[in-house]
């Protein structure tokens, strides 16, 4: 039985997973819920539909609701929300426990993924949607700082299982669990370590390059040395190391190999989010037009 443990966030193959799905009732969380919907299909697992109602939305919507005729008496949101969720939910035939409090969207969401043991937390974002001017968007920052177990920002359309996961290393210890969980998570997908290197600048003579080349090799052979892998696992892991701008390379390879999920490893000033932005994580997650899933280290 292999067990891959960082903290709080362990999994032993013969767990049921224990999924939360966080939305908000928009069209940008449905994709989020369909692919909730296949994960635990897939995985067998369980699945918590959690919805947030903000107390600043809760007090407008009593305040509609006074103006309402006498003969008129409108349900409360909380039931109008959870049969919604439920109605989604039995048209993809999952049977899900749903959900549906007032508070602070990300402090809910906390609190849910501890009190429930959740594994992974799902939720979504529109491809074209400014994190800074969304509401959810600082939900999502909120998560991305706080959230101990992976987080998946869902984004493209659900076609069936992930085909081709990537995961952004730079090979410090913060990326380590981002390889576990894709390895762990999805074994039947193709499975691409990618690793981009700037070395003393993008200029150089060809035995600069070749040296700053073989010095990122190496530091991938330590690396996944130190981690130990399973031999089949490191047979079938495919590697991208290439000299250019993280961020830059990352998303050309995305579009040009219709990749359908990244995997990062972040925490603190370390993992690939940092070493690509050095800022907030947003920026990235803003940038790749596929499916994201951070994984936080310890």
């Amino acid at each position: 039985m292999t067990i891959f443990e960082r903290d709080n966030f362990m999994i032993e193959n013969s767990d049921i997973y224990n999924l939360l799905l966080a939305t908000d009732l928009s069209s940008r969380c449905d994709r989020a819920s369909d692919r909730a919907a296949q994960l635990t299909q897939a995985w067998s697992a369980k699945l918590l539909v959690l919805h947030a109602i903000d107390p600043t939305y809760a007090v407008r919507y009593a305040k509609m609701t006074q103006e309402l005729p006498s003969w008129r008496h409108p349900e409360d949101y909380r039931t109008v929300a959870a049969r919604r969720l439920s109605m989604d939910l039995a048209s993809d035939n999952i049977d899900a426990e749903v959900c549906v409090t007032e508070g602070i969207p990300y402090e809910v969401v906390l609190e849910a993924a501890r009190r429930e043991n959740s594994n992974l937390v799902i939720t979504g974002l529109g491809r074209d949607e400014s994190l800074a001017r969304t509401q959810f968007g600082s939900t999502l920052d909120k998560l991305l700082q706080e959230l101990p177990v992976p987080l998946m920002i869902v984004r493209r359309r659900v076609r069936g299982p992930y085909r081709h996961v990537v995961v952004a290393t730079d090979f410090s210890p913060a990326s380590q669990p981002a390889l576990e969980t894709a390895i762990r998570w999805f074994s039947d997908a193709q499975l691409t370590l990618f690793h981009a290197y700037e070395g003393a600048g993008l200029g150089g003579d060809i035995l600069a390059n070749e040296a700053w080349k073989t010095i990122a090799n190496d530091q991938c052979d330590s690396f996944l040395a130190e981690m130990a892998l399973e031999p089949s696992v490191l047979h079938r892991l495919h590697r991208v190391i290439d000299r250019g701008h993280p961020e830059v390379l990352l998303c050309d390879y995305v579009s040009h190999k219709e990749i359908d999920l990244v995997v990062l490893g972040t925490h603190g000033r370390s993992g690939f989010l940092k070493t690509m932005l050095g800022s907030t994580a947003e920026n990235l997650l803003h940038l790749l037009e596929c499916d994201t899933m951070v994984v936080r280290s310890r």
